[in-house]
């Protein structure tokens, strides 16, 4: 949240495995238009190589050991919302079901299809009806409790016996319950002798199979060795049952037919070329079948007879696989600019941007999100004055850049000074600045921070080689904060990435009745965006990888899930984007404003090279930017984001970027963000003319 191991011989590219559970925000006050419910083994790289990512990182990656935190002083403060998982489980923040396992009330997590809620010794869980609230602002998916079932012997909320960036196992008493985002299924392993009690009350509907009504679905449970008496279904100890939701269309029979055992983690492949960048997960590792939910766009090439069940996101099909794979286009990591066939007048203008930001006194905040933003938008004046050829500018604004980076990247700069620094959080696993923001110290939104340092690190590393000593030590746990490719005793896996949804996810403990939440899109891209390019200065193979695929990823999930959605089946919902992305809501929303321009320029911010992916790929698309600006700044340009609208406007063609360069060479110096500049800004617009 904010403030303001699978056959690979199809796939080319390196190949890297991300193991299963083995034991191992977006936050603010609120936006302005308030979401509803809640409260308040070596690795090799290169083509066709394969690592496999549960090995320690101090051997996935070809760079240092990056997870050694002891570079930093320890954080002093505990979190106030401790993690409720076993010994050997590295607090899981920013996870689809983050909400499940921080504090000490429940709270909804959405493994689509289905919700899932603890309660005090048991837990509800269903599939959510799916609509458009009356206003036309949100498209809703409230939590379902059709189906409740209580432990006997157990009390209290569940811990988390395994988590890994898919899946979680809870353990309430006697029973290990296990959930996975893309299964329709509730799986419930018996540890020792045990019973629960379901309701509505199952009845029988074959060998091992029994059905419950609930509303208008209908609700199953698959379990062999059980033993069902009335709403009491009891199992041996190493027994399981599975609870499953029959689809739309579906028939209970065939769909417990494939429900085999509970999922045992999801293992997550990924391989990335210069065309496409593949994500696979393997909720059955021993390759026998197992029900899976997919959007439509992944179905092709699965079994999917068995019906189709609603989300927010549109429809899913009801698939039997071991295996769901799927591939985006990809996304290279860029931290410049071609700016080769400027007109004369256009570098002119440039230049006397670059030459007035020279003489004016910049600004650095002190706090992990606007300070890094500034940095950004400093390394942007290098690269543009570098790409006009401007060598004393570029040399001027990289001595500022430099010596505010080495600020930055003082390993023990905290204990002379409380802010512009690093601290590790045992606790909770990970690198958290002082001062703090938006509430980066309860993991909210890190990988918007980092992601901007990352990217002014890289940008000052390559143009000046000799600055790694003093940069990297640091940098490198900044980057593993959100991006390490391994479990590691300081650091888990890829933070915020989430494979099954293709993004991150911005709350660190996801108290909230939607679920998990991500605003800013764009600002996702960029953190990825970071990591690679940071990884690539730093010569670390394994790490570009990684961040190659979660680049392009979050990239595709940017275009597709908040700037131009397919709404086929929403039309009630009444704008041609999703500014904020729930588990369980898509709403038009910011949890800073209500200002028409942040619900687009939200997603826009802070318009760096990398995201000239956001070019329309055809007419529609052109339309719908076209509508989206439209409505964002109906009365002219002069608004917040008014700049990052012009430069989006200026990937629509030729003559849209025409007239967003007459537009931003006449806007006032209010009307521009303070992460850019007017350099930046005319830079951009004239590289996309």
């Amino acid at each position: 949240m904010r403030r303001h191991t699978w056959a690979a011989a199809a796939i080319a590219g390196a190949l890297v495995v991300l193991a299963g559970c083995d034991g191992a925000g977006e936050n603010g006050d609120g936006p302005s238009t308030t979401p509803d419910g809640g409260s308040g083994a070596s690795a090799e790289t290169g083509p066709g190589a394969t690592s496999d990512l549960s090995a320690p990182a101090s051997d996935a990656v070809a760079g240092p050991d990056t997870t050694d935190a002891s570079l930093l002083p320890t954080r002093a403060e505990e979190s106030a919302v401790p993690a409720r998982v076993a010994d050997g489980v590295i607090p899981p923040t920013n996870r689809w079901y983050s909400g499940l396992v921080f504090g000490d009330q429940p709270f909804v997590a959405f493994p689509a299809p289905l919700s899932f809620n603890s309660t005090d010794g048991g837990f509800a869980w269903g599939v959510p009806r799916v609509g458009v609230a009356v206003d036309g602002n949100s498209i809703v998916s409230p939590a379902s409790s059709d189906v409740t079932v209580a432990i006997d012997g157990a009390s209290g909320l569940p811990v988390a016996t395994a988590a890994d960036t898919t899946s979680v196992t809870l353990a309430y008493g006697d029973a290990s319950v296990s959930l996975a985002a893309g299964s329709p299924m509730v799986g419930v392993t018996a540890t020792a002798d045990m019973s629960f009690t379901v309701s509505p009350a199952p009845v029988p509907a074959g060998d091992g199979v029994w059905t419950m009504e609930s509303g208008e679905r209908t609700y199953g449970i698959s379990a062999a060795n059980a033993t069902v008496d009335g709403s009491t279904v009891t199992l041996s100890s190493g027994d399981h049952a599975q609870m499953f939701a029959v689809p739309d269309g579906g028939d209970p029979a065939a769909v417990a037919a494939a429900t085999g055992a509970p999922i045992d983690g999801v293992d997550v492949t990924y391989a990335v070329d210069d065309e496409s960048a593949t994500t696979s997960l393997a909720y059955a590792p021993e390759d026998e079948p197992t029900l899976v939910a997919v959007p439509r766009e992944r179905a092709e090439g699965l079994d999917c007879e068995l019906g189709t069940y609603p989300s927010v996101n549109g429809e899913m099909a009801a698939c039997t696989a071991s295996t769901v794979a799927w591939s985006v286009p990809t996304v290279e990591p860029d931290l410049g600019l071609d700016l080769d066939g400027v007109t004369e007048e256009q570098r002119a203008e440039i230049v006397a941007a670059l030459e007035s930001e020279a003489q004016a006194e910049p600004t650095f905040p002190a706090d992990t999100y606007f300070g890094a933003k500034a940095l950004h938008r400093h390394a942007m004046l290098v690269t543009v004055a570098d790409a006009l050829g401007e060598t004393a500018l570029a040399d001027e604004f990289a001595g500022v850049l430099s010596d505010e980076l080495l600020t930055w990247a003082d390993p023990a700069g905290c204990e002379r000074r409380s802010e512009r620094c690093f601290e590790y959080d045992e606790q909770l696993r990970g690198v958290v600045g002082l001062e703090a923001a938006f509430g980066s110290e309860e993991f909210n939104d890190h990988h918007f921070h980092y992601g901007y340092l990352l990217n002014a690190a890289a940008v000052a590393l390559e143009r000046d080689p000799s600055l790694e000593d003093g940069l990297a030590p640091v940098m490198d746990l900044v980057a593993a904060d959100i991006a390490s490719p391994a479990d590691a005793e300081s650091f888990p896996t890829l933070r915020a990435f989430d494979p099954f949804a293709g993004h991150s996810w911005a709350s660190g403990f996801s108290p909230f009745g939607d679920g998990n939440n991500q605003e800013s899109s764009s600002e996702a891209v960029l953190a990825w965006n970071g990591v690679a390019a940071w990884a690539q200065a730093r010569g670390d193979e394994s790490l570009t990888h990684t961040a190659r695929w979660t680049l392009s990823a979050e990239a595709n999930a940017a275009v597709t899930r908040w700037l131009r959605p397919d709404l086929e089946g929403f039309e009630e919902y009444q704008h041609d984007i999703v500014a904020l992305q729930w588990g369980g809501k898509r709403e038009y929303a910011t949890w800073f404003s209500a200002e028409p321009s942040a619900m687009l320029g939200i997603e826009l911010i802070p318009m760096a090279p990398v995201q000239q992916h956001l070019a329309p790929e055809d007419e529609e698309a052109v339309a719908t930017a076209l509508r989206s600006i439209e409505a964002a700044a109906p009365g002219g340009y002069e608004v917040p984001f008014g700049d990052y609208l012009l430069m989006y406007q200026a990937l629509a063609g030729p003559e849209q970027a025409a007239a967003a360069w007459d537009e931003a060479t006449a806007l006032p110096d209010s009307g521009i963000d303070d992460g850019n500049s007017r350099a930046a800004m005319l830079a951009w617009i004239a590289a996309a003319q």
